[in-house]
C-alpha cells in the first residue's frame, strides 16, 4: 500500500510554479508574448534542489544561449547581408554546417552540457526567425528573456523566510523507523535533499544506529554526512569520510570465546565481527539456516565488509557477536547465556528479523557499549555541549518521531526556526 502512495507536493514544486508565475507576470507587464515561454523555461530549469545545481544550470543556460545567439548572429550576417540566401537550399546547407562550430564552441568553453541548448537557440534563430523583417530583434530578445528567467529562478530558489540557524546543537537520529521507514533500504529522495540543504547550512548532524558502518554507508548514500556516526549500538564511532574507527568498545577476548561456546552448544552459528587496522572483519563458520546464508550472500560482495573463514581467526579484536536463527532457538540461546552467568558480564540485544519471518537476531557487545556513552564522546570531540536525539521509541530519545518525512520536518523546525518563533523555541 505504501509503495503506491502519491508523492507529496514539495517545496521545489511550489518554487517552480512561483518562478513561472513571476515570468508570466513580467511578460504581461512588458507586453512581450514570446518572453513568456523562453523566460519561464529558463526559470523552471534553474529551480534545482541544491545551490550548486542551480549555479550549474544557470551557467549552462547562459553559456548555451550566448553561444547559440552568436552562431545565429553569424548566420544572419552571412545569409542576409553577404549572400542573401535565407530560406533557400544553400541557406539551409549553411545552417547545418554552422551546427559544427556551435557544438565545438560549447566544448571549447568547457560547457559540453550546454552544447545541445546552444544548438536549440541557434536553430530557433536561423530556422524560425531569420526570415523576419528584423531578425536581430529576436536574437536580442532571446538573450534578455533567458537572462530574466535565470535571474527569477535563482532568486526564487534562494528565497526563504528569515530563520535562525541552531549551529550550536548536535542533532542525532536513528535510521530504521526514524530517518527511514521501517523496512526501507535507503532514505527517501526528498528527505535526502532536505537534509543535505540543512547540512550545507551548517547543521551538526549524525546518526546513531545498531547497523555497521557498511550498512550505514549504503543506507545514507548521497547524504552529506560530515560527522562521525555511532554504529553497532554504541560499540563504535566511525568516520565515514576517513574510513576510520575513532572510538571502540571491544568485547573482551575471554568473554567472547565463552559466548561463542554457548552459541555452539545451542547449535547456532556465530558471526564474529572484529576490527583490525580500521578494517571490519567478519569471521564465519558453517552456515546452518536460510537466514544466515542470505545475510552472507547479500553482504559478502560489499567493498566495506570482509568475510573470512573462521579457520583463519587469530584473536582479532572483537566488536560484537551475532547469530540469526528461529526465534525459539534464539530465545533458548539467550536463556543459556543467562544460565552461564554471562548476561551480567556482556550486553545482549535481541531483535526480531522482519526480513526473515519467524527468525530473530541476537547480538553480544561489551558491557559498557551504549549509544549515549558514545554520543558523549562525540560531543567532547566536537566541543558541543547540547545534543538532541530523535527516536521512534519514547524512552530512547529527546524527540519522538516516526518515519522519514516527519523526522526531517522535526529537524527543520528545531535547526532553523522562524525568527518570530523565538519565544516558542523548545530548545
Amino acid at each position: 500500500m505504501h509503495d503506491h502512495a502519491l508523492p507529496h507536493v514539495g517545496l521545489r514544486m511550489i518554487k517552480s510554479a512561483a518562478a513561472v508565475l513571476i515570468c508570466l507576470l513580467v511578460s504581461m507587464l512588458v507586453n512581450r508574448e514570446e518572453m513568456r515561454i523562453y523566460s519561464s523555461i529558463a526559470a523552471l530549469l534553474c529551480v534545482q534542489p541544491y545551490v550548486e545545481d542551480t549555479k550549474r544550470m544557470a551557467f549552462q543556460r547562459i553559456t548555451g544561449t550566448l553561444i547559440g545567439s552568436a552562431a545565429g548572429a553569424l548566420a544572419i550576417l552571412i545569409e542576409v547581408y553577404l549572400l542573401d540566401i535565407r530560406g533557400t537550399l544553400v541557406g539551409y546547407v549553411l545552417i547545418a554546417a554552422l551546427i559544427l562550430p556551435t557544438l565545438w564552441g560549447a566544448v571549447a568553453l568547457k560547457a559540453a552540457n550546454a552544447a545541445s541548448l546552444s544548438c536549440v537557440v541557434f536553430l530557433s534563430i536561423t530556422v524560425t526567425h531569420i526570415t523576419d523583417a528584423n531578425p536581430w530583434i529576436f536574437v536580442w530578445n532571446r538573450v534578455v528573456e533567458t537572462m530574466l528567467g535565470i535571474a527569477v529562478g535563482i532568486g526564487v530558489n534562494a528565497f526563504q523566510l528569515p530563520r535562525r540557524k541552531r549551529r550550536d546543537i548536535l542533532f542525532v537520529s536513528g535510521l530504521d523507523g526514524v530517518l527511514m521507514e521501517l523496512g526501507g533500504q535507503t532514505l527517501a529522495p526528498a528527505s535526502r535533499v532536505r537534509l543535505n540543504r540543512m547540512l550545507d547550512d551548517g547543521l551538526l548532524f549524525t546518526v546513531s544506529t545498531v547497523r555497521t558502518p557498511a550498512s550505514v554507508r549504503e543506507a545514507t548514500q548521497g547524504l552529506r554526512l560530515r560527522l562521525p556516526v555511532i554504529v553497532m549500538d554504541g560499540a563504535a564511532m566511525f568516520d565515514l569520510g576517513k574510513k576510520t574507527f575513532l572510538h571502540t568498545r571491544l568485547l573482551p577476548q575471554e568473554l567472547a570465546m565463552q559466548c561463542c561456546q554457548i552459541f555452539e552448544e545451542q547449535g547456532i552459528h556465530c558471526f564474529l565481527n572484529g576490527v583490525q587496522d580500521d578494517v571490519l572483519l567478519i569471521y564465519y563458520g558453517e552456515l546452518r539456516n536460510e537466514a544466515e546464508r542470505d545475510v552472507y550472500e547479500k553482504c559478502r560482495s560489499s567493498p566495506y565488509r570482509n568475510y573470512i573463514s573462521r579457520d583463519y581467526f587469530q584473536e582479532c579484536p572483537i566488536l560484537y557477536l551475532m547469530g540469526v536463527d528461529r526465534t525459539e532457538k534464539i530465545q533458548a540461546l539467550h536463556d543459556a547465556l543467562g544460565a552461564a552467568g554471562l548476561l551480567e558480564q556482556v550486553k545482549v540485544r535481541l531483535d526480531p528479523a522482519p526480513e526473515y519471518p519467524g527468525f530473530s537476531y541476537l547480538k553480544v557487545y561489551e558491557k559498557s557499549a551504549s549509544r549515549q556513552a558514545m554520543l558523549e564522546l562525540l560531543k567532547a570531540d566536537l566541543h558541543v555541549e547540547k545534543s538532541v536525539m530523535l527516536s521512534s521509541l519514547p524512552d530512547q530519545g529527546d524527540v519522538l518521531v516516526r518515519g522519514g518525512a516527519q523526522a526531517v520536518k522535526a529537524l527543520e523546525r528545531m535547526f532553523e526556526p522562524l525568527l518570530w518563533q523565538r519565544k516558542q523555541d523548545p530548545l
